[in-house]
């Protein structure tokens, strides 16, 4: 097992003490990479949660720039950032509280010519998007390369969290969309958002790969996780493989 230094040790101590985390689960996080697509309600917290819980290389993707409607949810960014590139001010405070870690940011827009590169190398690909044609091209290159990705979505006080494996046994999300034509259902842009209704999920996406990477715990494969904290629902739905899935199929 590779070794971990006296000052990750001393930093790393409580999650350390978790079980099935450990030491051998530290190395394994900070051996792993992970890739965020967006950087906005959930790239924020799934990337400073990621960084935190020591992830070695972390490639962040987002062309957007911090306008004032993002502040209420995406608390990192400050008035003076307006007009900045969101993944590189991410970059600078993620780098600033972990200076040894390996953080790529790329100011590009995942589109089909270049999603396979921007995709390459990554242990588990983080969605942080908001919208359904970007999740269908992770799904289609993830499942192309065998890597799992966790998707998240969150509108008003609603969120909803699916981990999909490498193998897609339980499905992948073309199985899910059954019109990949079909107009979305909408956006933050069009329905309204709660802060920490977003910040809810992209937290459940971390854990989710941090359980992945270290074997602390059992990712729900496959299952919906939905909760709508105006009625205070929560209910989880497993998918399954669709006949004739022109992705996973």
């Amino acid at each position: 097992m590779a070794m971990i230094s006296d000052s990750n040790l001393e930093r790393y101590s409580r999650q350390i003490l978790v079980p099935g985390v450990e030491l051998e689960g530290q190395v394994a996080l900070g051996e792993a990479h992970v890739i965020v697509v967006g950087c906005g309600g959930l790239g924020v917290p799934a990337a400073l949660y990621l960084g935190a819980a020591g992830i070695g290389t972390l490639t962040l993707i987002d062309d957007d720039r911090v306008e004032l409607s993002n502040l209420p949810r995406q608390p990192l960014f400050r008035v003076s950032d307006i007009g900045r590139l969101k993944s590189e001010v991410l970059c600078e405070h993620l780098l600033a509280n972990q200076p040894s870690a390996t953080i790529r940011c790329l100011a590009q827009r995942l589109e089909p010519h270049n999603a396979s590169a921007l995709l390459e190398g990554a242990d588990v690909v983080v969605d942080a998007t908001d919208n359904r044609p970007t999740r269908l091209l992770i799904d289609r290159v993830t499942h192309g390369t065998s890597t799992p990705w966790v998707m998240g979505a969150a509108t008003r006080l609603s969120g909803q969290i699916i981990a999909f494996d490498a193998a897609r046994a339980w499905g992948c999300y073309h199985c899910l969309v059954v019109d990949p034509e079909s107009e979305s259902f909408g956006n933050c842009a069009d329905l309204g958002i709660v802060g920490s209704a977003v910040a809810s999920v992209a937290l459940q996406q971390v854990t989710d790969v941090i359980k992945l990477l270290t074997g602390c715990g059992a990712v729900p494969w496959g299952q919906c996780r939905v909760f709508d904290d105006a009625t205070n629902e929560r209910y989880s739905l497993q998918l399954q493989k669709r006949s004739g899935c022109t992705n996973c199929g």
